[in-house]
């Protein structure tokens, strides 16, 4: 019998299938088009599903509602988070916290050094990144351009 007074929690993260991929599609192309008009950038959906394919994709669910996406992939010693996006309206309620939590255990249970991501400059999610002890990574150079690099340790 469940506890009444046990919290318990609002997201669900579960892994995320091909009949996902829609929605996992629609939320990043959503999400990150205003960045990729400033940023003189096109959307390119066969690129998205080529990285989908090669990524462990992951949905968040509020009451079996779809709300959120994370993909991931391991490389060498690092998780690479390749995309945290977040339905418009679950923004600041702890779902990207939820799902950067995530992944850093993911990476501490696999044995991994880091968690490594991109940002827009211009993203106001960098500052929950940093907030979360991600800092700037890569050369001087590849911190300059429209797109940040950013790491930290698990």
């Amino acid at each position: 019998m469940l506890d009444p007074t046990e919290d318990l929690p609002l997201y669900r993260l579960r892994q995320a299938t091909m009949d996902d991929f829609p929605f996992a599609e629609s939320l990043t192309h959503k999400n990150m088009d205003g960045y990729y008009r400033r940023h003189n950038l096109v959307w390119r959906g066969d690129l998205f599903l080529c990285s989908w394919r090669d990524s462990e994709n992951f949905v968040l669910e509020v009451d079996g509602a779809p709300v959120g996406v994370m993909r991931v992939t391991e490389e060498n010693d690092s998780l690479h988070i390749r995309d945290v996006q977040i339905a418009e309206g679950w923004r600041g309620q702890g779902a990207g916290t939820f799902l950067l939590d995530t992944a850093h255990r993911w990476a501490r249970a696999r044995g991994l050094a880091e968690c490594q991501l991109r940002v827009f400059v211009d993203n106001p999610a960098a500052r929950l990144y940093i907030r979360m002890g991600y800092r700037p990574a890569g050369s001087r150079l590849a911190q300059l351009g429209a797109i940040r690099h950013m790491a930290r340790r698990v």
